[in-house]
């Protein structure tokens, strides 16, 4: 019994210093990207040596995908929940709900921007990232293929994705906007997009 207690703390002890380098490696890499980020200066935002990361991520990318996958998750339940909830206008609905998901983790978005523009991963970790960015396609195009307009429904689904992305990237560090102002215009940006891809469909 005294074991399995033990046992228990470690585990919950191990899980706290994860959480610890993994906020310290999402601030970073949301500003400076993959490459712009070493594990020593994970380590010195964690405030652990380097070596205490390695025995959690042998790699630097493994901190990175993770972040991602987690990320990814979140808004994932926040799609399928939309798409469940059913109701008019399915892609102005779910345009909302991604944009209001990007704003609310932002670090998350600039992680996801960073790799799209750098595109620096390889192999294991290449197919990690390359099956979280499909997680978000595969529920995009749920709505589509539910629709009752015409066109491939991945090419669409694809094509809402880089338009919502596209937004974000043009407005999120928008000079002389406050953060209300920018995310209230990134919203009519995405509703205007949303009616183009709703007429779309019903054509």
């Amino acid at each position: 019994m005294a074991n399995a207690t033990l046992l228990k703390l470690k585990k919950s002890e191990q899980e706290k210093r994860r959480k610890i380098i993994l906020l310290a490696a999402q601030e970073l890499f949301s500003k400076r990207g993959i490459s712009g980020v070493k594990m020593r200066d994970v380590a010195r935002k964690a405030g652990v040596s380097v070596g205490f990361i390695y025995c959690y991520f042998p790699m630097r990318t493994d901190i990175f995908v993770e972040l991602l996958e987690a990320g990814t998750g979140e808004i994932c339940d926040r799609l399928d929940a939309e798409i469940k909830a059913g109701g008019p206008r399915p892609v102005h609905r779910l345009a909302k709900t991604y944009i209001n998901c990007l704003h609310e983790n932002k670090m998350f978005f600039q992680m996801m921007s960073h790799f799209m523009l750098e595109g620096r991963l390889s192999g294991k970790a290449l197919e990690r990232v390359n099956g979280v960015l499909r997680r978000i396609m595969d529920k995009l195009e749920v709505m589509f293929k539910n629709s009752e307009g015409r066109g491939d429904s991945r090419i669409l689904a694809h094509s809402f994705f880089a338009s919502m992305n596209g937004i974000m990237i043009s407005l999120v560090n928008y000079p002389g906007r406050n953060p209300d102002e920018i995310k209230n215009r990134t919203l009519v940006l995405a509703e205007t997009v949303a009616d183009q891809f709703e007429q779309t469909q019903n054509k």
